[in-house]
C-alpha cells in the first residue's frame, strides 16, 4: 500500500493540534508497512491559484506508477480548487481529501465565505473520499453534498485515552482555571482574562481564590502577548494569571489534574484536541460556542458550559456559577466519561486510516 500525504507543513515538532495529528498519522502508517510519501507545495504563499495548481500536478505527475493514493489537507484548497476535477478524470489516483478546519469559515465577510466555500467545494468534492477529524466539520465543509458523499469521521487520538492520568479535584479551593493553546487572537485569551477582571468586580470573595493560567507557544504570537501582559497589568490581575510556555506532554498532564476549570474561548475549531485532553483529566470546560463544541459535550452538558463566542461577561457568569452552584466532582466525572467516548489511542487512528486507504484504493 503506497500514498502520498499533500501537506502544508510538518515541522519536527508540532506544536498545533493538525500538526500532531499529522506527525502521529505519518509516522503510525510508515510503522505499519505504509509507504508514505510526504510532499509540500513549494513556496505555496507566493503561488498564485493556478500556479499552485500546476505544482501539485507537476508533483503528482513525478509518482505516477509510483503510488494510487493521494491525501491532501483540505488547507490547501486554495491551490488546489482548479485541478481536483481534471486529476479525478485523467489520472490513475485514488484522492480523499482531509479536513481539520474549515478554512472558508475563518472569513469575517459573506461575500469571501461564500467565495471560499465554493472554492472548497471545487476542492474537496472530486475526492474519492472525505475525511474530518469531527462530524461537525464534515457536515460544514460538505454543506449540502454531505448526505451524497461517503465523508468518515476519523477523530483525533491522545496519548492519554488508555493511559492512567492524574484526575483533578474540581471541588479544591484555590483554583485554578487553565486554558492551553498557540497565544492568537482566535483562540480567545483575552476574552478569557476580561471574564477574570469581571469576577474580580462581580465576586471579589470568589475571584481570591482563583487564578488563571495560559499555557502555548509565546513565540507564535508575539504581538498578542504583548498585548496580553498590557491587559493583565491594567486589570490589576498580576499574580493572578500567568502567562505560560508551552510544556512536555508529562509536565502538562500533571498541570491539568491539579486544575480545576478548563475554559477555552477559541472563535473556530476542527475538533478541540486539548478539550478532549482535559477532560480526560477529569476536568469540567467551559467553551465558547464554536462550531464543534456542541459535539466535543455532546448531550451531556454535566461535562460543561458553552457561552457565546467572544463574550467575556457570559464567561464570567459561567464562572461563578461553577464555583459556586455547581456540583463540580460529578461535572468531573462526566467530562471523562465524554472524553473517553470521543477519543482513542494513535494507533486506533492509524488503523482507521489504513482501512480509509485500503476502501479508496480498492475503488475501481
Amino acid at each position: 500500500m503506497d500514498a502520498i500525504f499533500l501537506l502544508p507543513a510538518l515541522p519536527a515538532a508540532p506544536r498545533t493540534g493538525g500538526e500532531i495529528y499529522n506527525s502521529y498519522l505519518v509516522k503510525g502508517l510508515r510503522a505499519r508497512g505504509v509507504s508514505v510519501e510526504v510532499l509540500f507545495l513549494p513556496d505555496i504563499h507566493a503561488q498564485s491559484l493556478v500556479a499552485g495548481g500546476r505544482a501539485f500536478y507537476r508533483l503528482l505527475r513525478e509518482y505516477r506508477g509510483k503510488a494510487r493514493v493521494v491525501i491532501y489537507d483540505t488547507w490547501l484548497y486554495r491551490w488546489l480548487w482548479p485541478v481536483m476535477a481534471p486529476l479525478r478524470l485523467l489520472t490513475p489516483f485514488k484522492f480523499i481529501s482531509f479536513a481539520q478546519l474549515c478554512y472558508w469559515d475563518t472569513y469575517a465577510s459573506l461575500p469571501s465565505r461564500a467565495l471560499h466555500r465554493g472554492l472548497t467545494w471545487a476542492a474537496v468534492l472530486p475526492a474519492h473520499r472525505n475525511i474530518a477529524v469531527s462530524a461537525t466539520m464534515l457536515r460544514e465543509d460538505l454543506g449540502p453534498f454531505y448526505n451524497r458523499r461517503r465523508g468518515r469521521v476519523v477523530y483525533p487520538g491522545c496519548d492519554w485515552a488508555d493511559a492512567e492520568v492524574p484526575q483533578a479535584d474540581a471541588c479544591r479551593l484555590p483554583a485554578q482555571i487553565v486554558s492551553v493553546a498557540n497565544y492568537g487572537e482566535r483562540k480567545g485569551f483575552h476574552v478569557l482574562i476580561e471574564a477574570l477582571a469581571q469576577v474580580k468586580a462581580i465576586a471579589p470573595e470568589l475571584a481570591q481564590h482563583l487564578s488563571l493560567r495560559l499555557i502555548g507557544n509565546l513565540e507564535f504570537g508575539p504581538a498578542y502577548v504583548a498585548r496580553l501582559r498590557e491587559q493583565i497589568a491594567a486589570a490589576g490581575l498580576s499574580g493572578r494569571v500567568i502567562l505560560d510556555e508551552w510544556k512536555p506532554r508529562d509536565e502538562l498532564s500533571g498541570l491539568l489534574g491539579a486544575s480545576q476549570l478548563f475554559a477555552f474561548a477559541s472563535t473556530s475549531e476542527g475538533f478541540g484536541m486539548v478539550v478532549a485532553e482535559a477532560m480526560l483529566h477529569g476536568l469540567p470546560v467551559l467553551l465558547s460556542d464554536f462550531s464543534v463544541a456542541k459535539e466535543l459535550l455532546g448531550g451531556d452538558r454535566e461535562a460543561g458550559y458553552i457561552v457565546p463566542k467572544g463574550d467575556a461577561a457570559e464567561f464570567a457568569k459561567a464562572i461563578c456559577d461553577y464555583f459556586t452552584h455547581r456540583d463540580r466532582a460529578r461535572m468531573g466525572v462526566h467530562a471523562r466519561i465524554r472524553a473517553q467516548a470521543l477519543v482513542s489511542p494513535w494507533g486506533q487512528v492509524v488503523e482507521n486510516f489504513m482501512h480509509i486507504i485500503s476502501e479508496a484504493d480498492a475503488i475501481q
